[in-house]
């Protein structure tokens, strides 16, 4: 009861701003910097951790149980993404990586700048609701779910070369921002669909 009262108060506020705010500058430190990864990755958990929590107990008060789906979802695209990519079902060839996975989150990434920015001046991109909203949300879902197919190819690559210890924190790195991403997209869905459904309460 008390998670859902702080999702809602002035304090809880300041801690997701602040701690979006920190999780954006971690990671732009840790794309650029991958060599202090071992310091950055932990203080990314712990803040993106707590924008999480808040993010998902306002959820919570729209409908009861959504991030225990939310979080089982993400964790079964996980690892139905690590199986395909283990069977070589798909098979991360550069074609794939540049052409396909790398672009289409690059194009992902463009949206929301722009959403960002039209928001600021009262336009909002990104439905919320609807049947269009819906589309949105699983395309963008999709596209987080094949970054897996990265994450699993670059850690590969990181043990048969040899790479250096601090890559085994870049990698979890971008592990961690791709379920978190996830999470996030198929929160959001979730909600859309139950609202599209009849299901506030």
């Amino acid at each position: 009861m008390s998670g859902v009262y702080l999702a809602g108060s002035p304090a809880a506020y300041g801690i997701l701003v602040l701690g979006m705010i920190v999780g954006v500058v971690l990671t732009i430190v840790t794309c650029f910097k991958p060599q202090i990864a071992a310091m950055t990755t932990p203080g990314y958990a712990v803040f993106e951790g707590a924008v999480l929590g808040i993010i998902s107990a306002q959820f919570e008060r729209m409908y009861f149980g959504i991030s225990a789906i939310a979080v089982g979802i993400t964790l079964a695209t996980m690892f139905l993404m690590l199986f395909l990519w283990r069977a070589q079902i798909i098979k991360v060839t550069n074609q794939v990586r540049r052409s396909v996975i790398i672009s289409m989150t690059g194009a992902v990434a463009i949206f929301y700048f722009i959403n960002i920015i039209a928001s600021l001046f009262g336009f909002h991109l990104m439905p919320t609701s609807g049947i269009f909203g819906i589309a949105i949300s699983f395309i963008i879902a999709g596209v987080a779910a094949f970054n897996f197919l990265l994450d699993f190819d670059n850690i590969e690559q990181a043990v048969s070369y040899g790479a250096p210890k601090y890559m085994e924190y870049f990698c979890a790195f971008g592990l961690l921002l791709t379920l978190v991403w996830l999470y996030i997209e198929i929160l959001r869905l979730i909600q859309m669909i139950l609202a599209m459904f009849g299901g506030d309460e």
